[in-house]
């Protein structure tokens, strides 16, 4: 009897050293998450309508005149079609150890955008945004 009270004191004693999961995930960042985590965070602040702050999050203070011209379009896209409905991911390629292409459809109520996000990891320190393209064409969205 002595032996499962030991053992289940000894597991709560455990638990209660060990950090919560929640603290755990927001000790690691998204860098060493992956590129998935950083690229859906982007495309869940697309989805709440938070334009400005989905592209801070996918490209951080980066402000070039194409980076501009592009979140103006897709404002004007909102407010011409509506927030969009949600995303799903399509395609995860992978080149070598480095480097990662994830292609999404943000799926606005009357057709969805293609988007292609590329990561670079070259030391084993961390993903880093490195390019995106995004395309109305859906035909995109089936090549390769």
């Amino acid at each position: 009897m002595r032996i499962p009270i030991c053992l289940a004191a000894s597991l709560l004693l455990l638990l209660m050293a060990c950090p919560s999961p929640s603290a755990a995930f927001q000790a690691s960042g998204w860098k060493q998450q992956g590129p998935e985590f950083h690229a859906e965070k982007f495309l869940d602040l697309m989805v709440e309508g938070r334009v400005e702050d989905a592209f801070r999050t996918l490209m951080g203070n980066d402000r070039t005149d194409t980076l501009i011209a592009l979140k103006q379009e897709l404002e004007s896209e909102y407010a011409k079609d509506g927030k969009p409905l949600g995303y799903e991911r399509i395609l995860k390629q992978r080149v070598g150890k480095s480097l990662i292409r994830l292609r999404y459809l943000l799926l606005f109520p009357k057709m969805p955008r293609v988007f292609d996000i590329y990561y670079y990891n070259p030391d084993g320190r961390g993903w880093e945004p490195r390019s995106f393209a995004y395309g109305r064409d859906i035909k995109n969205a089936f090549a390769r």
